[in-house]
């Protein structure tokens, strides 16, 4: 037995060893094999092209090292150029973990000082985001690098779009780019879902068949920026855009923010250290703007101007040719690629031009900045297109939103808005919320509006010179090239300031003077306005006044301003409290996006021109009243069609809700200022506005805007607002053949006005801003606003003494603003009720001051014994039945039981 088993072992020994030097399966596939005929890519990543693989190689050393990712819309869909990410910028990294690949977001928005108790809790709080895996398919030895295939990363919605689910079967490489410092990668991209319906800028005509979407997306992955850059801390009395981080470190400050200044790496060539009067020298690396060949010839020189205007900027802090302006001719390269700032001439429906830049989140140098520019607003300006259009190509045709286009606030046709909510890349702001907070987030970080209403400005500019020359225009007549270069330039000049970090200014527009606003003496030296952040109306003679610059013709004193504080090439931080501490100076006031949207502030708006905007609120007025009994003769010519009239009269009318909202803004109205303590010339924080321009302003609301009168136009010239019988595909509102819709236009500038005036901001702005005056200032009251509301609203009913104001007579549109203007005392009235009888009236829960709620009781009630006084007296069917049907919801109000909350 024993020998048999002793047996059995020397013949399993063999087979034991044997089994023992097999060597194990390589763990992963041969790295040749799997890479076998693919196009190889050489930069910061070895890339390897394989039919709709592309393996990625990551060395040792790029894993866990931070690389920037941007992310654009490169064509497509209608919205081909568009910056994502911009807003906060992407950082992630690569970090290996066992058989996977994770792919990582930084968390950038914290920081500690390495080592202390504060960055071990900021550890412990805070962490990054991994929001891939990707497994490795194969390793190369050589190298020592991992290899995972970037299809699996980016044939996916990685970059958050949210508009669809993208199809991998209908995804493909459009390009390949490797560089020593960065990878640019072009998806080609099909995108399918329910969800398609929100891609695109002017309502879905962009897009041939929504069962596949196609757009090219690119991402970057570029390497952060040499050491050497100073940061710079940001002021509040200057603006620009910033980067922002949190410092758990700092004690004793008032605030643990960090608040960088966004500007270009700029440093002087001889690396001298500059003072005021010394000689002008390069920089080391200048700022480089190419632009692209899609620009049409005969702009390249406005182009051009535009951008190289901010040089003499540069000039005052010690540098010469800062910015060049090169043209693209025969060079291939992505203006989507970081490398390279670009401006760029897109074709779309929809008319605006956006100059965002892209900022290093750790310090906030910028890196890259692509100026896009929209071609439809040049065609309008050339005649290509038909003047006098709606931001949608279509003849417009809505009742005019008073608040949403001055509060820049935006529209339904605009783009940017449609970009904001339907691709809603990892951005609170892009949910649901409020919309002035979205619009305000869109804003700080550069998207810009300037020139989406300008189409408009330059059709008022041609109308208005129209009826000054007698002559009619024609169809495919162009606006004179003076005034096309000039507004051109203008945006230009608008886009750059964005691009080098500087934010809205909308306090600029108040620079000048109304009788010095053509006078070119002045304005060709130091322009229309302060700065070129502005958004800013085509500045029109009146009547005996020669036409001076129709837009600014150069960059302001302001603008120099905000250049020296980002740009000063050796500035301290005396230097540069000094420089910040003249914001008290007249041509330096400063008022951006935050202030037009959540202040009272009447020297802040948009679309208004010189040192009084409810001058020039009534000056627009006038003017508009004065062109509507010509704006037939003056856009049609014999042979044409009736639709060019309506586009214009419509151009005109909004005119009105403008104004309105021009003037609005002073009752209850403030100065605001961001001034500190011991500026020279600085104001206080709040300095209400004149008592007597409150009431200016509240009486020119009364008598030219919530007036029927202000809408009554000659029925031969209504019956001549024609409408567009053309109905296809783009093209598709067939309404415009009906009569001109006055009516509605009319209520919708009379709601607006009572969106402002009633609003609850207003309100309180009101009471408070009368405890900063004193009693010898007799400051506006709140009973003054509803005294002058119901006198405008019932001019045409019988007052106590039982007479009627002037000539007032019922109309249709004085019945729908009594209407409206019933519903919002009505809806004051209920207060906090959101249901019931509030809602049966159509109106909301308000929060208006206790004594605007006993106002809105008072004056109901007032209302109430006036009706009754006209229904003794009037006849009309079509009156009475209105008067009492106001008078028994009126009723209803006053006998409901209200449980309100106190003030």
């Amino acid at each position: 037995m024993r020998t048999r088993q002793l047996l059995f072992l020397l013949l399993a020994l063999p087979t034991v060893a044997f089994a023992q030097a097999t060597p194990e399966p390589p763990k992963y596939p041969d790295f040749a094999t799997v890479v076998k005929g693919a196009k190889i890519h050489e930069g910061l990543f070895s890339l390897h092209q394989k039919d709709d693989q592309l393996f990625a190689e990551i060395p040792p050393q790029l894993f866990d090292r931070p690389l920037l990712l941007p992310i654009a819309i490169a064509k497509g869909a209608g919205v081909g150029g568009t910056t994502l990410n911009f807003d906060e910028q992407w950082v992630i990294t690569f970090h290996k973990q066992g058989e996977k690949v994770f792919v990582v977001r930084k968390n950038l928005r914290f920081i500690a000082k390495p080592g202390t108790p504060e960055a071990k809790a900021l550890d412990t709080t805070y962490s990054d985001s991994i929001i891939a895996t990707l497994p490795i398919k194969t390793v190369n030895a050589l190298k020592a690098s991992v290899v995972v295939d970037w299809s699996q990363l980016f044939f996916s919605d990685f970059a958050n779009l949210n508009v669809g689910n993208i199809d991998r079967e209908r995804t493909s490489w459009h390009k390949v780019k490797a560089f020593k410092k960065n990878v640019e990668l072009q998806v080609a991209a099909t995108i399918v879902g329910a969800n398609t319906k929100n891609i695109g800028a002017s309502g879905g005509d962009e897009v041939v068949d929504r069962r596949g979407v196609s757009v090219i997306i690119q991402y970057g992955l570029v390497e952060l920026p040499e050491p050497g850059y100073q940061t710079r801390n940001a002021d509040d009395r200057v603006g620009h855009f910033m980067t922002v981080r949190k410092d758990f470190s700092k004690d004793g400050a008032d605030t643990p923010f960090v608040r960088y200044v966004n500007r270009w790496r700029l440093e002087r060539a001889d690396g001298s250290v500059w003072k005021e009067g010394a000689k002008l020298v390069p920089p080391k690396k200048k700022i480089v703007f190419w632009i692209e060949n899609s620009v049409p010839g005969e702009y390249r020189s406005a182009v051009r101007e535009g951008i190289l205007e901010w040089n003499k900027a540069f000039e005052k802090v010690g540098f010469r040719d800062a910015i060049e302006v090169r043209q693209q001719e025969g060079e291939d390269f992505d203006p989507e690629d970081i490398t390279y700032a670009t401006f760029r001439w897109i074709t779309s429906e929809v008319p605006y031009a956006i100059g965002p830049s892209r900022a290093n989140p750790y310090t906030g140098e910028i890196l890259d900045a692509d100026i896009l520019f929209d071609a439809s607003m040049v065609r309008a300006y050339k005649g290509e297109s038909r003047l006098f259009r709606d931001t949608a190509g279509r003849p417009v045709d809505f009742p005019s939103t008073l608040q949403a286009s001055q509060r820049g606030l935006m529209l339904p046709n605009d783009p940017l808005d449609r970009l904001r909510a339907n691709l809603g890349w990892n951005d609170a702001t892009t949910g649901k919320g409020d919309q002035q907070q979205k619009a305000t987030s869109s804003a700080r970080y550069g998207y810009c509006q300037c020139a989406a209403h300008k189409t408009n400005e330059l059709g008022l500019a041609l109308l208005a010179a129209a009826s000054v020359n007698g002559l009619a225009m024609k169809e495919g007549d162009k606006i004179p090239e003076e005034l096309m270069i000039q507004a051109v330039k203008e945006t230009v000049m608008h886009e750059v300031g964005h691009t080098l970090g500087l934010r809205h200014n909308f306090k600029a527009s108040t620079m000048l003077k109304p009788d010095q606003l053509h006078d070119t003496t002045i304005t060709s030296k130091q322009g229309i306005v302060a700065s070129v952040m502005d958004y800013n109306p085509s500045n029109i003679a009146p009547k005996g006044t020669k036409q001076g610059h129709y837009f600014t013709p150069t960059i302001g004193a302001y603008d120099y301003w905000a250049i020296e504080y980002a740009y000063h090439p050796n500035a301290s931080d005396a230097d540069l409290a000094k420089i910040a501490s003249r914001s008290g100076e007249p041509l330096l006031a400063y008022g951006t996006d935050e202030d037009l949207y959540g202040t009272l502030d009447p020297h802040v708006n948009q679309w208004d021109l010189g040192n009084e905007p409810l001058q020039f609120a009534k000056d627009r007025d006038k003017l508009s009243k004065d062109l509507i009994p010509v704006v037939v003769e003056r856009t049609i010519s014999g042979g044409e069609g009736y639709s060019r009239s309506r586009a214009a009269l419509n151009t005109l009318i909004d005119q009105f809700g403008n104004s309105a909202f021009l003037a609005s803004r002073y009752v209850g109205g403030s100065t605001y200022s961001r001034h500190h303590k011991d500026d020279a010339n600085a104001k206080d924080p709040f300095t209400p506005i004149n008592s007597a321009k409150q009431r200016e302003a509240l009486l020119f609301i009364k008598d030219e805007i919530l007036s029927d009168s202000a809408f009554v136009i000659k029925p031969e010239l209504l019956r001549k607002i024609g409408g567009d019988r053309w109905v296809h595909w783009g093209n598709e509102r067939a309404e415009m053949a009906k009569e001109y819709p006055l009516v509605e236009k009319a209520l919708g500038i009379h709601r607006s006005v009572f969106d402002e005036l009633l609003s609850t901001s207003t309100l309180k702005a009101v009471q408070n801003s009368a405890l900063l005056q004193s009693a010898e200032e007799k400051p506006l009251q709140l009973a003054e606003i509803f005294r002058s509301l119901s006198e405008a609203s019932f001019a045409d009913l019988p007052n106590k003494d039982g007479k009627v104001q002037g000539t007032a007579k019922s109309s249709v549109i004085r019945r729908n603003m009594q209407r409206e203007y019933i519903s919002r005392l009505s809806n004051m009235v209920l207060g906090q009720q959101g249901s019931g009888l509030l809602a049966f009236l159509g109106g909301g829960a308000t929060n208006a001051p206790a004594d605007a709620k006993s106002l809105a009781r008072f004056h109901l009630k007032e209302a109430k014994t006036r009706i009754e006084a006209a229904l003794k007296i009037e006849k009309d069917d079509t009156v009475v039945s209105h008067l009492d049907e106001l008078k028994e919801q009126i009723t209803k109000v006053l006998s409901s039981t209200v449980t309100g909350k106190g003030p």
